[in-house]
């Protein structure tokens, strides 16, 4: 079973397959998930919460500067599953840098695109199938830019092979006010744009960029969407956003 990491959607949708049994991810390896201190968060101020005001209450996910007024996450953290449609504009703000109550900016959203793709509702209560995985990517128009000198923002990198190492940096259910790093999710395969990631995660970091470091320095290659278990590994979903961006891009335009 797949389960997303959307702590709302968590309360109303629970996702699976006949391949995997979701269960809530496990104690993971200290050395290779931290939460960062101040200095460590510098680099990542262009990674920031979204924060929404749903008719089910408020929800946190993670979101990811692309551009000086577009961040980037999941679908299912900007959805509405019951009317399948984005919630308001207005309802949803991207805080960036956030840490410990203080921000480095902080914009509400003037648009929000979704993948034409993207299913907001299961098929089937209770159920996910890889292509609601492969769609499960948004872009948050902001109404007020955020400047490179405040949070430089990250460019978008191709499609890792099996093997790469990725970084996941989010906000997590259990340390909602500041950033962790994960190292160590590498990828484990992938089906299209779908990566299967050797790597346990927990909920609220829904959204979270995934990324590598290329040249020297880190670019953004996937959107993290669920996790699940397979013969009791912790695992991690995630779509790889090269072609499926574009889709997204044409979308809010």
């Amino acid at each position: 079973m797949l389960q997303p990491m959307h702590k709302l959607i968590l309360l109303a949708l629970a996702l699976c397959t006949a391949f995997l049994a979701a269960q809530p991810a496990a104690a993971l390896d200290l050395q290779r998930r931290r939460m960062l201190n101040a200095s460590e968060s510098a680099p990542w101020k262009a990674v920031g919460r979204v924060n929404a005001m749903t008719p089910m209450g408020e929800s946190m996910c993670t979101g990811t500067l692309i551009a000086d007024d577009l961040v980037l996450t999941a679908a299912h953290c900007v959805m509405d599953r019951f009317s399948r449609r984005p919630f308001r504009p207005e309802t949803v703000t991207f805080v960036a840098g956030w840490r410990l109550g203080q921000k480095v900016a902080q914009s509400t959203a003037v648009a929000i695109a979704v993948h034409p793709d993207y299913n907001a509702a299961s098929k089937v209560p209770g159920a996910i199938e890889p292509a609601d995985i492969a769609a499960d990517l948004a872009l948050i128009r902001l109404a007020k830019p955020i400047p490179q000198a405040k949070a430089p923002h990250f460019e978008v990198a191709p499609t890792p092979g099996d093997g790469a190492a990725l970084t996941l940096i989010s906000y997590r259910s259990d340390r909602p006010d500041a950033l962790t790093k994960q190292e160590g999710c590498n990828v484990a395969s992938h089906e299209g744009p779908v990566l299967t990631l050797g790597c346990e995660v927990i909920f609220g970091a829904s959204g979270s960029s995934l990324f590598v470091e290329r040249d020297g320095r880190m670019e953004v290659v996937a959107v993290l969407s669920a996790m699940g278990e397979e013969n009791g590994r912790g695992l991690a979903f995630a779509v790889a956003i090269e072609e499926a961006l574009e889709k997204v891009r044409a979308e809010l335009k």
